[in-house]
C-alpha cells in the first residue's frame, strides 16, 4: 500500500495528521481484506509534514510489526508527484492545510487525484 501525504507550510496538528495517516491505513487494510503486508508512505513536505511522517513511522513501527505489515517512508517532490501521479501507483492522498489555506477545490494534486479516480483526503484544522 502506498499513501501520499502532504501538506501547507502553515499546518501544525499533530493529531490531526495522526488521525488522517490512520484513516487512511485503515481504510485501505480494510478494503484489502488485511492482506496488505507493506505501508509506504510518501512525503511531498514541507518540512513539518515530513517530520510528521517521520515521527509517525518511528512511533507505529512496533505496533504495525507485531501484525507482520512492514512500514516504510520516503520523501518525494511536489512538483515531480504533480506531473508524474499516474507512475506512482499511489492508493490514498491525504492533504493536510490550515484553515487559512484555499479550500480542496484550489488543490491541484487533489483535482488529479480526482480525476484519476485515486482516493484522496483533505483535512483543515
Amino acid at each position: 500500500m502506498k499513501i501520499l501525504v502532504y501538506g501547507s507550510k502553515n499546518f501544525g496538528d499533530y493529531p490531526t495528521f495522526m488521525r488522517g495517516v490512520v484513516v487512511a491505513i485503515e481504510e485501505n487494510l480494510h478494503k484489502n481484506g488485511y492482506q496488505e503486508k507493506h505501508i509506504k508512505i510518501l512525503t511531498a513536505g514541507p518540512r513539518r509534514i515530513n517530520g510528521y511522517t517521520a515521527e509517525f513511522i518511528n512511533r507505529s513501527e512496533d505496533m504495525f510489526r507485531q501484525k507482520k505489515i512492514w512500514t516504510k517512508f520516503a520523501r518525494a517532490k511536489y512538483q515531480d508527484v504533480l506531473e508524474n501521479l499516474e507512475t506512482y501507483n499511489i492508493d490514498h492522498i491525504v492533504s493536510f492545510n490550515s484553515k487559512s489555506d484555499p479550500d480542496k477545490n484550489h488543490d491541484a494534486l487533489i483535482r488529479k487525484a480526482e480525476q484519476l479516480k485515486i482516493p484522496a483526503s483533505f483535512y483543515r484544522y
